[in-house]
């Protein structure tokens, strides 16, 4: 239950997301500077399992991912883990392409299905959808909505949503963000900002990188109601002379 948009610039990007998760489920750690194997990157962390739902390291990689829900098709491993797990073992990546990499079979095996999105400057943002038995991949160099998820009447919700960023004309910044926020068509189950009885948008991260700096913005809790912690910064890094995976 989250939703992703984007918009690309000259050297950088925004990227927005929502969280949406179950009302019982342990509240989240802060958004925090972190390191993993020695690249700095930001990042929330999920308050069960410790993985993340999205994070943006030094180099201007960010990785955000999206459960799938009562999919026909897919597939539940047998032991699973957590989603967020593997997102956070992407942190250190300097790429798009040195993450994909590291989607092995072995990782990918114990992941219920999901949706992961890879963004990286001056590059279409790249969509790894994994049902569980394989892992199918598109790009997308357009700005606006990437992807969006719900536990409950999924299409309905897709729809709705992708429509609202679909008349959002010209992509902004400003505009996407407002979206984020918004509980168009109305306050509830398919609004960008979710509300339901069992659930509800926990999350609003923003991320802009630029040539120079990494900076996350995060609220923790529902955008229309909560303020947004103290930005994040991060000085962006030049990538390695030899890339490793």
């Amino acid at each position: 239950m989250c939703t992703v948009s984007w918009l690309p610039e000259a050297g950088g990007y925004h990227l927005f997301t929502n969280r949406d998760e179950r009302l019982t489920r342990a509240p989240a750690l802060p958004a925090e500077a972190r390191q993993a194997d020695g690249v700095p990157f930001l990042a929330p962390l999920d308050g069960e399992a410790g993985g993340t739902w999205v994070l943006v390291n030094a180099f201007g990689l960010t990785v955000t991912l999206l459960n799938r829900w009562g999919v026909p098709g897919d597939v539940e491993p047998a032991e699973p883990r957590s989603r967020g797990l593997l997102a956070l073992e992407l942190a250190s990546a300097p790429g798009i392409a040195q993450a994909a990499a590291r989607l092995t079979p072995g990782r990918l095996a114990v992941t219920r299905p999901c949706t992961l999105v890879l963004v990286e400057p001056a590059r279409p943002a790249w969509i790894g959808t994994w049902n569980g038995r394989a892992l199918a991949v598109s790009e997308q160099a357009a700005a606006g909505f990437l992807r969006s998820s719900s536990s409950v009447t999924e299409p309905e919700v897709l729809a709705s949503r992708r429509a609202l960023f679909e008349r959002l004309t010209p992509v902004t910044a400003v505009g996407l963000a407002a979206l984020h926020r918004s509980h168009a068509p109305a306050r509830g189950k398919l609004s960008v900002c979710m509300h339901r009885e069992d659930a509800a948008t926990q999350a609003f991260t923003r991320i802009e990188v630029t040539a120079t700096e990494v900076r996350l913005l995060h609220t923790p809790g529902a955008p229309c109601v909560t303020a947004p912690s103290a930005p994040l910064t991060l000085a962006r890094q030049p990538l390695p002379f030899t890339v490793p995976a």
